[in-house]
Order: structure tokens, then sequence, then C-alpha cells
């Protein structure tokens, strides 16, 4: 059975960090890097100041590519594409491009630099560094997210597929459990050898980009990316997600793992803020999640819609180019949403970097 590592990691600092990955390297199923290509995809959502926890953390990112090079990779390769890029990649404010740089690695801009892949019957575009690397490891950030409930290694290499080609994938896979399955096939195409998450400071609340800052103080690292996301998952207080839920259905046990080092059955953040809770976040107990989560999905759509305040809207255009469905426009100044034609997907929310968009 693939282990599962999580242990202590109480702040950012280099020798905190460079103790907690190597406790969890140990302890895992890490793979051999030495003379090989290294293809490394942190979150990078937006390119915000690393207090705001959206991204990797540029310290945690800096010292994962410190270990690598150290245990003699060819070359290391780090990369993204935000939902919402229409340029060139940023990760300057994240501290990310620091981090690449002072260690010898390389910025790969997917948007840039991507090659055709068949995928459920489509021809998408993905990073071409997926097939230039020898090992791919996901490293993403511990986080709510509207949609998902979570968001985590799986879910972080749709970040593979550049910019707005992710949106009609929103359109074509609409409820949670069909992109779940669509994600899935995303990660085994990645061939993802290996997973972290940066959970040391993680996000609570309106994820994966309007949330608060938490501090959980822990890093957390598996050769099995599901058993890592239900790890998180129940840390944060699910008694399911969306991802979890299907994936097991598809292939019972995929999630299953042993934690040689701390579980997270002992780690449940009782009072974590969680997708569709208040200041709280007690409502949802492990049993009554199970119910809410059967009722919720088991309705016609009872999901709510995205709410837009006028006031905080700065009309940059991000949710309009982002959303599949065309509901949204400017106009007079702010955006203009046509409810009807809205499917939920929560794009808008997720990209907007002014708090303007709520989901109640």
């Amino acid at each position: 059975m693939t282990r599962c590592a999580i242990t202590e990691c109480r702040d950012y600092t280099e020798k905190e960090l460079d103790s907690a990955l190597l406790r969890i390297i140990e302890n895992t199923e890490f793979p051999e890097v030495n003379g090989k290509t290294v293809l490394v995809k942190p979150n990078i959502l937006s390119d915000a100041p690393r207090e705001k926890a959206i991204t990797t953390d540029s310290r945690a990112l800096s010292a994962l590519l410190r270990y690598i090079r150290e245990k003699g990779a060819s070359k290391i390769i780090v990369g993204d594409s935000p939902g919402t890029q229409t340029g060139k990649l940023s990760a300057r404010l994240s501290g990310i491009e620091e981090a690449i740089r002072e260690n010898g690695a390389v910025l790969s801009d997917f948007r840039e630099e991507n090659r055709v892949h068949s995928i459920d019957g489509l021809n998408l575009p993905m990073a071409s560094a997926l097939d230039e690397a020898d090992i791919v490891l996901s490293f993403a950030k511990f986080k709510t997210h509207q949609l998902m409930s979570a968001t985590g290694s799986v879910k972080n290499m749709f970040g593979t597929i550049p910019g707005l080609n992710k949106s009609p994938l929103h359109f074509r896979y609409r409820t949670p459990e069909s992109f779940a399955a669509f994600l899935m096939k995303i990660y085994q195409e990645c061939h993802v050898d290996y997973a972290f998450i940066d959970a040391v400071i993680g996000m609570e609340g309106p994820g994966p980009g309007s949330g608060t800052p938490r501090h959980i103080g822990l890093l957390m690292g598996s050769a099995n990316g599901y058993a890592l996301d239900r790890a998180e998952a129940m840390i944060m207080g699910y008694a399911s997600v969306p991802l979890i839920e299907t994936a097991e259905k598809i292939q019972p046990g995929i999630s299953e793992a042993s934690f040689p080092l701390l579980h997270p059955s002992s780690l449940i953040i009782k009072d974590y803020i969680r997708i569709g809770e208040g200041k709280k976040g007690t409502f949802r107990s492990l049993v009554i999640g199970t119910v809410l989560n059967f009722f919720r999905r088991s309705s016609t759509d009872s999901r709510p819609r995205p709410s837009f305040d006028i006031s905080k809207c700065k009309a940059c255009s991000r949710c309009v180019n982002v959303c599949p469905a065309k509901a949204l426009k400017i106009a007079d100044g702010h955006v203009v949403f046509e409810k009807k034609k809205c499917i939920k997907c929560y794009c808008c929310h997720e990209m907007c970097p002014f708090d303007a968009i709520k989901i109640k």
C-alpha cells in the first residue's frame, strides 16, 4: 500500500522546511531524480503575494527545488498557466520566479509551450513540459474550493491546460462529479509521480482565491495524489468531497494509503470554515456532512448562484473572460449577470481579484 506522510512544519523557515521535507521523503515512495528532468507544477492561481495563501508558498517550493537539485536532477522545470492568463505568465509577486532562479530551475509558461493531447474525445492543449519530463511532481496548496469543496494535488494538474482553454471544459463538465471524473483523466495523462501539499499556511472560507489564510502547520506528501487529497479533506473536516467520492466509484480503493507519521483523523480542524458554512464552521460535522452532500447532489441542482457586489466591481473583465456560459458582460462600469445562463461552475468567483463575487 502506498504511504502518505503528514508531518509538522510550523513555519516557512529554511530549517523547518528542509527537515519536514526530508521526513516526508524518507517515509514515502519518492522517485529517484538523479540525472532526470523534473517538472514541478505548483499552484499559481494568480501572482499574489504569498501572505494571501493563494499560491504554493515560494519558500516551500524553494525547499523542494533545492532538494531536487542536490539529489542530482539534470534539469528542473517549474510551470503553470492560470485560468485567466492572457499574457505572459507572471510569478514575481508570489516570489516563485525568484525561487526558480535561485535554484537553477527554468520557468515554463504553459500558455506558450504546449502541444495537443487527446483526452475523453477532446483535443486539448497541454504543457509540452509533460513530454520532456522524466519525473512529474504536483505541489498544491491546502485550500478550499467553491465547486469541488477542496482543491489539492489532483486538481492542481488542471493547470497544465493553458489559460482560457479551461473555460469550455467547465461548460462540458457542469457538475462536481462529472468535473471530478474529467480531472482524473487529466491527472492520469500527466503521469504524476509524486505530490506534495503546502499546508503550513492554508486557506479557509470561500477559496480558492477569496478565502482567509489560516495557519495549519503541516507539510504533506505521497506518491498517491488521491490519498493525499483525501487526507487534506479529512483534516479540513469534510465527510467527503466530490473528487474522492467520484474517484472511489470509478476505481474503488484508489485513495487508500498507510500513514507512517501523523494520521489525518487526529488532525481534524473542527472549526475550519468549509464551503457553504458560516464563521464557526461547525455546522457540517463528519456525520451531518454526508447527509447534506447526499441531498444536495441528489436534487436537480440546488447549488447557489454567484452574487455580485457592484460597489466592489472594478470592471476588470476577468470574470467575463473566464465565464464558459457567457453569462456575464460589462456595462455601465460594472459586471452584468444573466442568471438563466449560469451553470454554477464558479469560475468567476475563483478569478475575481476584488472579492466582488460571493456564492450564497
